[in-house]
C-alpha cells in the first residue's frame, strides 16, 4: 500500500471522527419525541449518519483495490469482504454491514427512515464507527 493510499485512508477517517464528535454531542439530547422537532437539525444528523456510512464504504473500497482482492457486487458486500480477508471480525462485520443497509434507506428511500431506527443508531451504534476505525488501523500497522 503506498503512501498516497494510506493518506486517503486517514483522511477518511479523520473526516469519520469529526462526524461522529458531531453527532455524538447531538444525541446526548435526541429522543424519539423530539427527533423531528427541528426539521434543520434532523437533516444535519441523517446526513451525518449518511456520511458517517459512506466514509466506511471508501475506506473498505479503498483497502479492497488495493489488495486486489474478490470485487464486492454490492455495498453490503465491501464489508463482508473485509470479514473474509480477516481485516474485520465476522461478528462486527454483519452488525455493521446492516448499517449499510440503512445508508441505502436515507439515500433512496428516505420517507421511510423510521425515528425509532435513527434514535438507536445515535444511542447505540456510534461506536461502531470507532470500532471499525481501531480494526482498520491495527490491520494497517500490523501489515504496513
Amino acid at each position: 500500500m503506498t503512501r498516497n493510499i494510506l493518506e486517503t485512508i486517514e483522511v477518511k477517517m479523520k473526516e469519520l471522527q469529526k462526524n461522529l464528535i458531531l453527532l455524538k454531542s447531538v444525541s446526548l439530547n435526541i429522543n424519539e419525541e423530539n427527533l423531528k422537532e427541528d426539521m434543520i437539525r434532523y437533516w444535519g444528523i441523517e446526513r451525518g449518519v449518511q456520511i458517517s456510512i459512506e466514509c466506511v464504504l471508501d475506506i473498505s473500497n479503498i483497502i479492497i483495490s488495493t489488495l486486489d482482492i474478490e470485487k464486492p457486487d454490492t455495498y453490503r458486500d465491501c464489508i463482508l469482504i473485509l470479514s473474509k480477508e480477516g481485516i474485520l471480525p465476522k461478528k462486527f462485520a454483519k452488525e455493521i454491514a446492516n448499517m449499510v443497509s440503512f445508508r441505502n434507506i436515507l439515500v433512496h428511500d428516505y420517507m421511510r427512515v423510521e425515528k425509532k431506527i435513527m434514535v438507536d443508531i445515535l444511542k447505540s451504534h456510534l461506536d461502531d464507527f470507532v470500532k471499525f476505525m481501531k480494526y482498520i488501523n491495527n490491520w494497517i500497522g500490523k501489515n504496513y
